[in-house]
């Protein structure tokens, strides 16, 4: 029986030490007690007076009661604080774009004919002013050559009449109607040389020549597609951004860009066109970037992501455990002068591990985090950690807990 009650007094002596442990290290100990209608929290010397009375030893000195409520006054709640920070919100934003070519072209003859002679491959690199392919063009050679033998004769006409002026020898009248004649063929030899000329398709820009439909030998009319050109040794990439960035996006604004197709490689481009309107359907705002592309790994028409970085807005972060909600909104608790005080938030933007908001709070305001439950505006608490704190709850240079324990033992 006795070696039973030894047994029992052990067991009693290492439920108290685990009990003066937890009090002392666990920042949330008393109030539970609290809930549950134990008492106030312990401190460490009622911790270690019940750990005596376990052992055996005498009964508690009268200052062991003053743990409770009615020998220490009001309870002081122990919380966990984190200080607010700062991040910047919007610093970077991203959007997907889409290539095209700085210029490009459809070729389109000026008339309708048989095609003669093709003078370009699919892919080919041309320069404007180069032909590309020919019509025939009998009829207007033809027309050409009687133009020009009708423009010989009334420069010969304008030669004569302007000898039968100068002697006086013929009349003012008919003077003017020679020099009329000679106008009329000069113009109409212009047009046949026009129509002759047109027979020959041209490039209108440098530029690479895409796949073409046409072979020698088909008809085709003023609506039918010879060649596209294009000229992409400059892309234009167009892109859509928020409309709250509208006024931070400026021209000349480094961009970077990475091609879906191609993620292993970042470039650098510059924003040369910000539209003057918001679509209203979508919030968004159109924005045009230049990439180089002089050596051509890239083609009009690929995806882009585009990034741009912002100066963007600084606002104060909390960690998500200190929000709290009630009737007028967000609210974290704050520590000032160990006293609880309520601050009035406005959630901006929630991350994982921070949220930003806006209100009354500042960086580096000491926000609680753990021990919420209870707290009042002007409440006296304790920072658990605090360097005061962890003096109180050593003796010796061991926790309030180990004490016990050792005395226990002793």
């Amino acid at each position: 029986m006795r070696s039973g009650l030894k047994q029992a007094a052990a067991l009693l002596v290492v439920l108290a030490v685990a009990m003066g442990l937890w009090l002392a290290l666990f920042p949330g100990a008393g109030q539970m007690l609290a809930r549950l209608g134990i008492g106030a929290e312990p401190s460490a010397a009622g911790a270690a007076q019940a750990t005596g009375k376990a052992a055996g030893d005498a009964k508690p000195a009268a200052g062991a009661a003053s743990g409770g409520r009615g020998g220490r006054g009001p309870r002081v709640a122990t919380v966990v604080v984190k200080p607010a920070g700062t991040e910047i919100l919007n610093s970077r934003v991203s959007a997907l774009g889409t290539a095209s070519a700085q210029s490009a072209v459809t070729v389109l003859p000026k008339g309708s004919g048989q095609v003669t002679a093709v003078l370009i491959g699919s892919g080919a690199k041309v320069a404007a002013g180069q032909v590309i392919a020919t019509l025939d063009n009998q009829s207007q050679q033809i027309a050409f050559d009687k133009a020009q033998a009708a423009f010989a004769d009334a420069q010969r006409s304008l030669v004569r009449n302007a000898a039968l002026v100068k002697s006086k020898a013929v009349a003012e009248s008919q003077s003017q109607a020679v020099q009329l004649a000679a106008t009329v063929a000069e113009l109409n030899l212009r047009t046949a040389r026009q129509d002759l000329e047109d027979r020959s398709i041209l490039a209108p820009i440098d530029g690479v020549v895409g796949i073409l439909d046409i072979t020698p030998g088909v008809e085709v009319t003023p609506q039918t597609v010879i060649a596209r050109i294009e000229d992409a040794s400059v892309l234009r990439v167009d892109f859509w951004l928020p409309e709250r960035l509208s006024g931070a996006v400026a021209q000349g604004a480094l961009a970077q860009m990475v091609a879906v197709a191609r993620p292993q490689d970042v470039l650098s481009g510059r924003v040369v066109a910000v539209d003057n309107q918001i679509d209203s359907a979508s919030g968004t705002f159109r924005v045009q970037a230049a990439l180089d592309n002089s050596a051509g790994s890239l083609r009009p028409g690929m995806a882009l992501t585009v990034s741009l970085e912002f100066a963007g807005e600084s606002f104060v972060t909390v960690d998500p455990l200190s929000v709290q909600w009630g009737s007028d909104g967000a609210y974290v608790w704050r520590v000032k002068d160990n006293k609880a005080e309520k601050a009035q938030l406005r959630i901006v933007q929630r991350n994982t591990e921070s949220v930003l908001v806006a209100g009354d709070l500042v960086a580096g305001d000491s926000v609680v985090t753990e021990g919420l439950d209870g707290l009042k505006p002007g409440a006296e608490v304790k920072i658990f950690g605090a360097p005061e704190q962890e003096a109180a709850s050593k003796a010796g240079g061991k926790p309030a807990g180990a004490a016990a324990a050792a005395a226990a033992g002793n």
